[in-house]
């Protein structure tokens, strides 16, 4: 959803106070006339540094290469923005990315000049572990930054994506900018004609943000007063969804390394045509005589069992190639392209045919009107059905049925989602092209714990009781933990991110099912002694709540002005149950709660039933989260809303879990 409308709250307010001239000799031309406009300029209030200009020149030399320059200006305002002083580039490592030109200018309030060390420009080859990424970082650091200091950087890189020459870039930043620009541009050689090479830019979420946007030249773009990127507000739409963006293409027709990336279509059946050369004969053995259903059961449970994901995905030597379905078997690992490719070879048996799934994930969804470009960061599988299995995850589309799998999930049953998949669109890619599919709200897996206490408090204090846990999917990664890391870890992510037990407690796990028995809840069992479990307090009794993952973090601090949307996701649901004998009378203070926010929705019982000089005590709590969304001329509604549930959450706490003693 586009507003347009302008967030006066995020225009950067300016201290009235004139700013002391410095001597700019020391600076490079091109840097020297912006430096000397804001000379007379105040500072930002409450910024740490100040980009006076960002410009970024994306320029295509063909045969798929784009060269970047980038030119900044930066002046520090305080200690922390001293950290503007490191100067930061990322590649994809190898031939893919290199830096040609990095140099650097700190001239300090006291008029010392120093410049860039190349001796201290470092590239880190990997950014993680050899086996998973590719991606480096190069950074370069300039001496003896200071508040008062005004920096300039100037790189260029040479890039040769594997998805063609593409760009892009966010606009905003942790701190304001006074000028931003953007401009690509053609270079041609003494033998490189690039008259038949397009060049489109993309504009994303421009507004409400960005109060003033002119034109440079015939594709260019410039922004004046770009406000920061806000600081300390949760739940907000993803980066993709919601903060400006641009996007660059250039369309050369003589390169043909890299997808279509001006029609859905062509990337779609581009994309199949990369799996199908991948495709090699089935390696699993059993399959012939089984029915689709139990032989698709059956290749699921068998690469849940024996092959582990790694998110290798977009690596420079492989692009979106993926590994071939019998070396995927053979190393017993892959990444999301990786498995999809296993997948779809082994369906072959069966008498089916499969197709890979371009899809968004983690990182906000693909909406309606975005371009044709680099937006998915996860591949999954299709199965074409000729007649419905009853799976969920089943899709009709004007092209047939499909069956959508996500060979990286093993914690989701066959013919189910998980989570990350919930709104998003996915991209089906067949020869002839692609199928847009919204995946159904009933195709997500419920993702919901129930816990059950069972004890005993002999006296006000000590509580004895056995927990059990009933996980359906891995909605508190009870399942994920245990299989991936076992029971000590298990045992310390209970203590530490469910039951908040105090030091002197004790605590063990007695027992836990099969995390990989995905067709029934994952199941421990825990005993526990708890001092302070069921203890007095003014007057009454409090039962700890144990398990009660129901109080949200908040938005913000108390009295900040809101900028971005409030976005919340459904967290998985809760049911607790419990039920505990007392040596001594008492009766609940709050029996019975039904109550519904945009966050939530919940309902409470409490019985009690005095047995002689103890009681018996009954509890039930049914408690689910809401998805809510609030816009941006709704977003302070929101933090309003949000204040208020997570006020009620933390009273539900403390009125269902006391008790008053009866004489």
């Amino acid at each position: 959803m586009r507003f347009n409308l302008c967030l006066g709250v995020l225009l950067i307010p300016l201290l009235l106070l004139p700013a002391t001239a410095q001597d700019l000799g020391g600076l490079p031309d091109w840097a020297r006339p912006h430096a000397q406009a804001a000379q007379g300029d105040p500072s930002p209030l409450d910024a740490d540094a100040w980009v006076l200009f960002d410009r970024t020149e994306v320029a295509y030399v063909g045969d798929g290469e784009i060269r970047t320059r980038r030119l900044r200006v930066v002046k520090v305002l305080s200690e922390r923005g001293t950290t503007e002083g490191t100067f930061r580039l990322y590649g994809l490592g190898g031939k893919n990315s290199i830096v040609k030109k990095l140099r650097g200018w700190n001239l300090r309030p006291d008029g010392e000049l120093t410049k860039l060390d190349q001796d201290k420009v470092i590239t880190i080859d990997n950014m993680g572990s050899a086996d998973v990424s590719t991606y480096t970082l190069t950074t370069a650091a300039l001496p003896r930054v200071a508040k008062g200091s005004l920096l300039a950087f100037e790189s260029l890189q040479s890039i040769k994506h594997p998805m063609g020459p593409i760009d892009d870039t966010f606009i905003m930043q942790p701190n304001p900018v006074r000028r931003w620009e953007l401009e690509p541009a053609k270079q041609e050689g003494w033998f490189t004609s690039l008259k038949k090479v397009g060049v489109l830019v993309d504009r994303r979420h421009f507004n409400p943000w960005l109060p003033r946007i002119t034109e440079l030249g015939e594709h260019g773009i410039a922004a004046d007063q770009v406000p920061p990127l806000p600081k300390d507000e949760a739940d907000h739409p993803a980066a993709h969804n919601v903060l400006p963006q641009v996007f660059v293409r250039f369309q050369d027709p003589d390169f043909h390394g890299a997808p279509p990336l001006n029609d859905w279509n062509q990337f779609a059946a581009w994309t199949y045509r990369l799996f199908d050369g991948q495709v090699q004969s089935p390696t699993m053995e059993g399959l012939k005589d089984c029915s689709q259903k139990k032989g698709l059961e059956r290749i699921t449970q068998w690469m849940s069992r024996e092959l582990h994901y790694r998110a290798i995905y977009l690596s420079p030597e492989r692009g979106w190639v993926p590994m071939d379905s019998a070396e995927t078997a053979r190393r017993r690992y892959g990444d999301c392209k990786d498995l999809a490719c296993f997948l779809i070879g082994n369906l072959q048996p069966l008498g089916m045919r499969g197709y890979p799934v371009l899809a968004r994930i983690l990182d906000g969804v693909i909406e309606e009107d975005d371009p044709p470009y680099l937006l998915f960061n996860h591949a999954i599988a299709a199965i074409r059905l000729d007649h419905s299995l009853g799976w969920a995850s089943e899709v009709e589309t004007p092209q047939g049925r499909f069956l959508l799998v996500d060979p990286t999930d093993r914690f989701t049953p066959l013919g189910f989602l998980g989570e990350v998949h919930r709104n998003g669109r996915v991209l089906i890619c067949t020869p002839e092209g692609g199928i847009w599919v919204q995946i159904p709200r009933a195709a997500i897996q419920a993702s919901k714990v129930k816990v059950t206490l069972a004890g005993a408090a002999a006296g006000p204090g000590e509580l004895r009781a056995t927990l059990t846990f009933l996980e359906w999917g891995d909605a508190w990664r009870l399942r994920s933990t245990t299989q991936a890391k076992g029971l000590k870890e298990l045992r310390n992510g209970l203590l530490n991110r469910v039951l908040d037990l105090p030091p002197t407690a004790d605590f063990e796990v007695e027992s836990v099912g099969n995390p990989l028995e995905l067709g029934a809840p994952f199941q421990v069992i825990c005993t526990l002694r708890h001092p302070e479990g069921f203890q007095a307090i003014g007057g009454e009794y409090r039962l700890a709540p144990l398990g009660w993952k129901i109080v949200s973090p908040p938005l913000q601090k108390p009295g900040m002005t809101r900028h971005y949307p409030v976005r919340r996701e459904a967290q998985p649901d809760l049911e607790f149950d419990a039920e505990l004998r007392v040596a001594f009378r008492c009766i609940p203070v709050l029996p019975a709660r039904v109550s519904e926010s945009p966050f939530r929705a919940y309902s409470w019982i409490a019985h009690a039933e005095t047995e002689g000089t103890g009681t018996h005590i009954r509890l039930h709590l049914q408690h689910a989260f809401k998805a809510a969304f609030f816009t941006f001329l709704e977003r302070e509604d929101g933090v309003v809303a949000a204040r208020k549930d997570r006020i009620d959450a933390r009273n539900l706490i403390a009125d269902a879990l006391s008790f008053k003693p009866l004489p």
